[in-house]
């Protein structure tokens, strides 16, 4: 490692932090050491709870009541450890920014974009009004918002989580920060807006010589950003290096873990380091689950002049698709692609506007509540959330067993409490955390709940939304040969959402690309990475970051021109075929053509004339 100099923006000596909590006093962060440099990238990986984040929060002096720092942390050579909050506000947001992991709980829920955006500009610099407006919203642009004009006027609220921390990542460059720190800054956000939000953060370090703190979990993101690279685990640093010291010969064993468990799109079973059971052929043909041309749409009201209007939005526009016994199907796309929404309208959570869902040849659209819960016991959902889908008054105990006291009343207590310790015991929950609460259980083992109560009833299909997309890699390694075990033992059959194509890869049978509610491609596993037809999908692939520096900083990325396209705008499903729209073919529908036995294909104009 370098050794700190005059270019270093900010310099961490033996910085130390611990809390006094009911259950003891807690070690955080233990004896770090750290400097970043004008112009560099470094990055901090760890798993959860290793103090990667809270030792850039006490820098930024956001250190909780309950916590004590000693040490010394230097900006510009200055110490601003314990410097009064007066002082530190003329430095914080102006020339070091954060941008935190959870927008939802960054952002001022009772102000729109708009306010919050100038309100940075106001406080640290000399733009107003108009051209504070027009700054926000070229921001927001940059940023890939769709509709960024009309953003600026909602609320955090009002916007999905990706929209939130594009928001938040646009809140914190604009000042053009001398150190810029970003805490998992696209973690929920999908690949291709994750690429261009490393793209404007390269820029940044490279154009205005701006230092960057990068704390993730994604090696991949690593890989492609980051000159040097700390290993945090426990509170301390147990590895550190350049980019290639790290990737290509790591010396502790933690950090071979973090390298083996993430998985690769050009690795296929790389994670979990065995193969993808096939599906039983024999089941090819069995009707099971059956999905022909189903629609959802939403009303939704727009302010246009004096009155407002309401125009229909497509979630999902004519999807049809076939589910076999033992398969899973994996299901990718950008957010507002239509992915939940589909899988909502699958299991009837959401009726369809149009279309119809056949389970094991008999039809579900239609059917009452009582009729449908009847085949509920076999379609079960885990969710991206487990800490929102779970009751927090309820332990997990009693969650698991919810399914069994609506499905199975004719057991006894003794018998729903013998199934539920069976059940932990097999998804890899520890029986001694039986009556532990939500908050009591780390993301993980709340995940690890959630598979649980949706396998207790053993069904026959279970749909995976973003099941695993907030999990630190070794978890999210142990979650999918989890549900492969499962998928084994119970002959399941799975629907699996994720906006992570790596992970994608390595548990599907076959795989549907979504784009504005309509489906672009579908192939086998291999086949769809192999020769990806769709300009889309070529997108897609090339955007996700491979963890290798070498050849993720080699590769060359697909970008297709102009910002994501609103759903509301009812030439978007044109977005590959301009010809038609310059044909005024407006109405017109793409076909999705088999190409190849089993690959299908939607009806797009050459790559090179879209990016023309």
């Amino acid at each position: 490692m370098s050794k700190a100099d005059d270019n270093t923006v900010l310099q961490v000596n033996d910085l130390n932090v611990s809390f006094d909590t009911p259950d003891g006093r807690v070690d955080a962060v233990r004896g770090v050491n750290l400097h970043i440099n004008r112009g560099e990238c470094l990055g901090i990986v760890g798993e959860s709870g290793s103090g990667k984040s809270q030792t850039f929060m006490t820098a930024m002096g956001l250190l909780a009541n309950n916590g004590i720092a000693t040490g010394d942390v230097l900006f510009h050579g200055k110490s601003i450890l314990g410097m009064p909050v007066q002082q530190l506000n003329k430095i914080r947001g102006k020339y070091m920014t954060m941008i935190f992991q959870d927008p939802l709980t960054s952002l001022t829920p009772h102000m729109t974009v708009l306010d919050q955006m100038t309100e940075v500009l106001k406080l640290h610099t000399d733009v107003r009004g108009e051209d504070a407006a027009r700054k926000s919203l070229e921001w927001l642009e940059r940023v890939r918002i769709s509709d960024a004009k009309q953003r600026l006027e909602q609320y955090p609220h009002e916007l999905s989580g990706g929209m939130r921390q594009r928001v938040m990542i646009a809140m914190s460059m604009l000042c053009e920060p001398e150190l810029l720190i970003a805490d998992e800054p696209t973690t929920a956000l999908d690949v291709t807006v994750q690429a261009e939000i490393l793209d404007l953060m390269d820029e940044l370090k490279k154009d205005s010589n701006t230092a960057i703190a990068l704390i993730t979990h994604d090696m991949g993101v690593v890989a492609r950003m980051c000159d040097r690279i700390q290993v945090m685990k426990d509170g301390v640093y147990v590895e550190e290096g350049t980019a290639d010291d790290i990737f290509y010969s790591p010396q502790h064993d933690y950090t071979k873990m973090l390298l083996d468990a993430m998985p690769r799109i050009d690795q296929p079973d790389k994670a979990t380091n065995r193969k993808l059971k096939e599906y039983d052929e024999k089941g090819r043909d069995q009707e099971f689950l059956t999905v022909d041309d189903v629609r959802v749409e939403f009303d939704i009201k727009i302010n246009e002049g004096w009155w407002p209007k309401r125009v229909p939005l497509k979630a999902v526009d004519g999807v049809t698709f076939t589910l076999r016994p033992g398969e899973t199907l994996g299901i990718v796309g950008e957010s507002g692609c239509g992915k939940s929404t589909l899988a909502r309208a699958v299991l009837q959570l959401i009726p369809p506007t149009a279309g119809a869902v056949s389970w094991l040849g008999s039809p579900l659209s239609g059917l009452n509540r009582k009729e449908l819960n009847k085949k509920r016991k076999d379609l079960q959902i885990v969710f991206q959330d487990p800490l929102a889908s779970l009751d927090p008054r309820m332990t997990i105990a009693d969650s698991i067993m919810e399914p069994l006291q609506t499905f199975r009343p004719d057991m006894s207590r003794k018998e729903m409490k013998a199934k539920v310790a069976k059940i932990m015991e097999r998804v890899g929950l520890p029986q001694h955390m039986i009556n532990r609460y939500p908050h009591e259980l780390s993301g993980g083992q709340n995940q690890r709940v959630g598979i649980a109560r949706a396998m207790i009833m053993e069904p026959k299909l279970v749909v995976c939304d973003e099941a695993v997309s907030a999990l630190d890699v070794s978890i999210q390694a142990q979650i999918i040969e989890l549900l492969m075990d499962l998928q084994e033992d119970f002959d399941l059959s799975l629907l699996f959402i994720s906006h992570d194509l790596s992970v994608v890869r390595e548990v599907s049978h076959r795989i549907m690309v979504l784009y504005l509610g309509r489906i672009v491609e579908l192939a086998d596993r291999h086949e769809i990475y192999k020769d990806p037809r769709h300009p889309y999908t070529k997108q897609l692939i090339s955007a996700v970051p491979i963890p290798d520096p070498k050849l993720e900083r080699s590769r060359k990325r697909i970008k297709l021109p102009g910002e994501l396209p609103s759903p509301m705008d009812p030439t978007a499903k044109l977005r590959f075929m301009p010809s038609k729209i310059e044909a005024n073919q407006l109405d017109y529908v793409p076909r999705l053509d088999e190409v190849k036995p089993g690959h299908y294909v939607a009806e797009h104009d050459e790559l090179e004339k879209l990016i023309v």
